[in-house]
């Protein structure tokens, strides 16, 4: 029969909590010294180094514990500080036969070398007894973070939006916009894949997703040529939940928020020797208000003179959706399993606004004042389907996978508003009175296949190899139409409707190979992507085809100090590709005075990044601090510009470099079982030189965030 056990590794399992606790502080293996014990440990089939296994030292006349530690990253310890006398040497890995021989420690052999140690995959294993381990909070590896999240009540609830906003370098704004380190440039994988960037809108998935359903959050600062190049600002990948306990499972909640709002979940799982069936439905309704103030001056030199332009605004926006996903593994053999998952998510959204405009003279005296009301709303579809196979060989290291994943979203939309114009003596100009709508029709497709294969090696190296295609389709089209105040129906009005389509393909190739000297760990990686892009504005009849070829290489290292001390630097290269809505070259108003305006001819930017971090592990504590720089080339942004008639136009403009540092620092210490805190601090700085759009032309911008999560 199928059993499951629990090893709690910080409570639960004393000979792992007391090694970790004893000798957390004393250094790796370095050779021998007075009353100490050292050994490497390997598994037995493959002959490759086995990390964090627990090694302890047990007294031989009443097999208390003495001493202990866990192995370092070649699968080698190093035990000191051992009185003289006889001890057992115990070592244990989840799902290996633990290993048991006995020494004898006196003046006048005070060293005992272990030599090689063997561990064999247990027996209780083979046959179907699954072990999990406790893990912590955090985890640092060679090229990303991992916070799991179901180890912290707070963070583990509500839905995902919410989970993101308690984990350090992550800042989420009012409309649910993620950040990283203040970049906004970010890549969001759920399980790997992009998902959030399918059908609806990102925003409206993670508010879909409950917490409850994720295991973990992983933090990719600077990716390896492992992940797709896409993305400046890095990449956080959603790990959701698979429920690894034999039998029948589920899990219910219900949840709610000041904004106000509330949400539900139900999770489902069914597994057995072939089968994990895995189901969930999840329901969100949130309820935000909001409000602006925008102050604008601009200078004349034809005339010398000056207007002013104030304007604010208050809104009421309501989000609902809802989330449903589902899937099965089939487990073929011991090393071969076939996956399906499913995910359909519908949103709704209702918002209503009212803003202010006020436009004054050279001498700052009213000419005129304006009032929009608006109301809109928006139904979201989008519906991802995901083929998976995975091989592993007798080293479950030893791995291949393949994947297959198709997303299609469709949404409409209906926005209307009526403005109306005074002068400065309050009267209304009925002439200038505008009443408008817009209707939106927006089709997406995704498609991504990938496949990527890991062979390890006996001495501890490691090769890695990949392939990937991904399409991206966009289809937006939008009709205006204005009140014929003679008819009194509305009619479509050409000079504001529009249809664009967007259409990129990337093909991606890539390996990596891990390998260490001494205690350094280093990671080398490079990758080649070709990119195809096609964009139409069919409106007008122009199309515009942009291809390119580029390379990305990636460097990690990692050394590890002493015990609980590790310092980590890396350098990756890295593209940003302006999506569809940079590219649109049709004008978008958002009022009579200002508009935005893509631009078909912008290139994507290339970017630099290079990050040093040290990571300090106490028993209840943690600090990770980090220092980072980042150089671009061709970075594109808004470029705003006013004409003669104070209209402000928008658009995107490849500028010739910015750079940014900065400091980030975040400790986490856990107080009781049932209490911890995190927190954080970050401090970037941003140069932007746009010399070559106009002379002298550059902008600075500091950021600082704390923050305290307890």
């Amino acid at each position: 029969m199928i059993r499951s056990i629990t090893l709690w590794c910080l409570s639960g399992l004393l000979t792992f909590a007391s090694s970790v606790s004893v000798l957390a502080q004393q250094p790796p293996y370095a050779g021998g010294s007075p009353a100490s014990v050292v050994g490497m440990v390997l598994e037995k089939q493959s002959g490759t180094p086995v990390e964090f296994a627990a090694v302890s030292i047990l007294a031989e006349s009443d097999s208390s514990l003495r001493s202990g530690t866990i192995t370092d990253e070649k699968g080698m310890f190093r035990i000191e500080g051992l009185s003289n006398g006889g001890y057992f040497l115990k070592v244990e890995f989840l799902g290996y036969d633990p290993y048991f021989t006995n020494f004898v420690l006196s003046s006048d052999a005070p060293f005992y070398k272990a030599g090689k140690i063997e561990l064999s995959v247990s027996s209780t294993v083979l046959e179907g007894v699954e072990i999990s381990a406790e893990r912590s909070y955090f985890q640092q590896s060679i090229d990303k973070k991992v916070y799991n999240i179901d180890k912290d009540i707070v963070a583990s609830s509500g839905t995902a939006s919410e989970a993101l906003q308690n984990i350090p370098s992550i800042t989420v704004d009012i409309d649910g916009n993620v950040s990283l380190r203040g970049n906004s440039n970010v890549r969001i994988f759920i399980d790997g894949k992009p998902s959030g960037l399918m059908g609806s809108s990102m925003v409206a998935i993670l508010e879909q997703i409950p917490a409850s359903s994720i295991e973990s959050i992983e933090v990719v600062t600077n990716p390896s040529a492992r992940y797709e190049a896409e993305g400046g600002g890095g990449i956080i990948n959603i790990v959701l939940k698979k429920n690894k306990k034999v039998g029948l499972n589920g899990v219910a909640t219900v949840g709610g928020s000041t904004f106000p709002g509330y949400d539900g979940s139900l999770t489902l799982n069914y597994r057995d020797k072939k089968w994990n069936l895995f189901g969930s439905y999840s329901y969100d309704n949130r309820t935000r208000d909001g409000w602006s103030e925008v102050s604008r001056k601009v200078f004349y030199e034809d005339n010398d003179s000056t207007s002013y332009y104030n304007s604010d605004g208050e809104s009421t926006d309501n989000r609902s959706g809802h989330n449903i996903r589902g899937g099965a593994d089939y487990y073929i053999n011991d090393r071969n399993t076939i996956g399906f998952s499913a995910l359909y998510s519908t949103g709704n959204n209702n918002n209503d606004d009212l803003n202010n405009y006020f436009f004054y003279d050279n001498d700052s005296l009213l000419s005129q004042y304006n009032q929009r009301q608006g109301d809109g709303s928006s139904d979201n579809h989008n519906y991802n389907i995901g083929l998976n196979y995975r091989k592993t060989w007798e080293n479950p290291k030893h791995l291949w996978t393949t994947d297959a994943f198709f997303s299609n979203g469709f949404g409409d939309g209906y926005t209307g508003y009526t403005e109306f114009t005074y002068d400065n003596s309050g009267a209304e100009d009925l002439a200038a009175r505008i009443n408008q709508q817009v209707l939106s029709d927006d089709r997406n497709q995704d498609i991504n296949i990938n496949s990527d294969y890991i062979h390890p090696f006996k001495n501890g190296n490691q090769l890695e190899a990949g392939a990937r295609f991904t399409r991206e389709f966009r289809d937006n089209d939008i009709l205006s139409e204005s009140f014929d105040g003679e008819s009194g129906v509305f009619a479509n009005d050409d000079s504001i409707s529009n249809r664009f389509r967007f259409d990129q393909q990337v093909l991606a190739a890539y390996t990596i190979w891990n390998s260490s000297i001494g205690k350094l760990g280093y990671q080398l990686g490079l990758r080649a992507e070709q990119t195809f892009l096609t964009s139409e504005l069919v409106t007008t009849g122009q199309s515009f085809n942009k291809d390119y070829f580029r390379l990305f290489p990636s460097v990690h290292l990692k050394y590890e100090i002493k015990k609980g001390v590790e310092t980590n630097a890396s350098y990756s290269r890295r593209i940003n590709r302006p999506r569809s809505f940079f590219l649109n070259p049709f004008p978008e108003f958002s009022d009579p005075y200002t508009y935005r305006q893509g631009n078909p001819f912008l290139l994507p930017e290339d970017e630099h990044s290079f990050e040093l971090g040290l990571t300090r592990i106490w028993d209840k504590h943690t600090l990770s601090s980090s220092v980072f720089y980042k150089h671009t080339d061709g970075e594109f942004s808004a470029y705003t510009t006013v004409d003669s008639n104070g209209l402000s136009r928008t658009t995107f403009e490849n500028f010739s470099t910015e750079d940014s540092y900065g400091a980030e620092f975040v400790v986490r210490n856990e107080f009781f079982p049932w209490w911890s805190a995190t927190s954080s601090l970050n401090v970037n700085r941003t140069i932007l030189d746009a010399s070559n759009i106009e002379a002298g032309l550059s902008n600075a911008l500091t950021n600082y965030n704390a923050r305290v999560m307890m």
